[in-house]
């Protein structure tokens, strides 16, 4: 059996598990790579799943997403695939009204970058007296 021929049949079961797991119609779980996916509910990701090997065993550990995207909030581990994305859908949002991502990042519109600037030209005067 080739390298690929042991990816396809480990990713044709993992697509039958998210396909098994996903219950609730909003809620969508996405194969990010080998041992890794994604889960979304209402189009917002809610949290990541990461596949570990203990002894020989397999398991899932659930992490709700994070303003730093390396880290997350670890729920705990699961032995079932189904169990862990029930986890992460039941898990309350932490992010009401407001979506920490998208402040992260550069993309601004010229008015914003104008106030910035003005911002920060204030910034740097406001020590200084004239005396």
């Amino acid at each position: 059996m080739t390298e690929f021929e042991d990816w396809r049949k480990t990713r044709e079961h993992t697509d039958a598990q998210v396909a098994a797991a996903a219950s609730d119609p909003s809620a969508t779980v996405t194969d990010l790579g080998p041992g890794f996916w994604m889960v979304s509910v209402a189009g917002a990701t809610r949290g990541f799943i990461v596949q570990l090997e203990v002894r020989d065993e397999v398991r899932f550990e659930a992490r709700l997403r994070h303003v730093n995207p390396g880290q997350g909030t670890r729920i705990g581990e699961y032995w079932e695939f189904d169990k862990a994305i029930a986890a992460i859908i039941a898990e309350p949002s932490r992010f009401v009204g407001r979506d920490p991502f998208r402040e992260l990042t550069n993309y601004a519109s010229r008015d914003q970058m104008r106030e910035r600037t003005e911002r920060k030209r204030l910034q740097r005067r406001a020590g200084r007296y004239f005396g």
